[in-house]
């Protein structure tokens, strides 16, 4: 990534600090878009754009957590679905995308269904962040 910290894209960022992390690694997401992060041979973060990742949480933490995540007005989820998209405006919107992908790392423990992530199941009707207003 070139530039200086500040010019870069709160995904960006995120991404260079993801970097760091024992145990994840780097590529393409499955829906082709941006860039994934891997735990355990299984993606669980995808950075579409500077503005919007998809990050596969456990449906039992999603459906625990979902008016917290909703209510913070800058995390997405859907019924019955473990990804969840969160909208990075923000150094903040990126801290909190640091913190919940902690949690998503806990929830490789949890048995999956595997499930294209929002990015792939919402296009082509245009870009997700209409559904944020």
């Amino acid at each position: 990534m070139t530039g200086s910290p500040k010019s870069r894209s709160a995904a960006e960022r995120v991404a260079a600090q993801l970097t760091t992390w024992p145990g994840l690694e780097a590529g393409r997401p499955s829906c082709g878009a941006g860039r994934s992060f891997s735990f355990q041979g299984g993606q669980i973060l995808h950075l579409h754009t500077g503005e919007e990742a998809d990050l596969r949480l456990s449906r039992v933490f999603v459906q625990r957590l979902d008016k917290v995540l909703v209510e913070s007005g800058h995390v997405v989820t859907r019924p019955d679905d473990d990804w969840v998209t969160v909208l990075l405006d923000t150094d903040t919107d990126g801290a909190m995308l640091i913190s919940l992908m902690s949690l998503a790392i806990r929830a490789t423990s949890e048995p999956k269904v595997a499930q294209p992530c929002t990015w792939q199941r919402t296009r082509p009707g245009g870009r997700l962040r209409a559904h944020w207003a």
